[in-house]
């Protein structure tokens, strides 16, 4: 299954860079449901470690923060597990099949 993601403004919801300005062009990325969900919780626990902290000095610019951060609540609003109660053991079983499905041997 894929989940789109469209960070296009609709008149039903506010953009997801709403706070940055003009909004951009529509993007809409097609991922693995499992991919998609691993990548979330990814950035989820670098971004929320005080604050960005766990990718500052990965970064070259402010803008990059906030498009991560941007990235995280398009993904947090397309997927329902992070509410889940079972939110632990729903990542668990999607990393396995991001590894089965695409390796890890990148």
């Amino acid at each position: 299954m894929s989940i789109p993601l469209d960070l296009s403004p609709s008149p039903a919801q506010p953009p997801v860079l709403a706070g940055l300005g003009t909004p951009p062009e529509a993007v809409v990325l097609k991922l693995d449901h499992a991919a998609a969900l691993v990548v979330f919780d990814m950035l989820a626990r670098m971004m929320d470690r005080h604050d960005a902290d766990g990718v500052r000095d990965l970064l070259e610019h402010p803008g990059e923060i906030a498009a991560l951060w941007s990235l995280m609540s398009a993904f947090e609003q397309a997927l329902d597990e992070p509410k889940d109660a079972d939110y632990r053991e729903l990542i668990r079983a999607a990393r396995e099949r991001v590894v089965a499905n695409l390796g890890a041997g990148f």
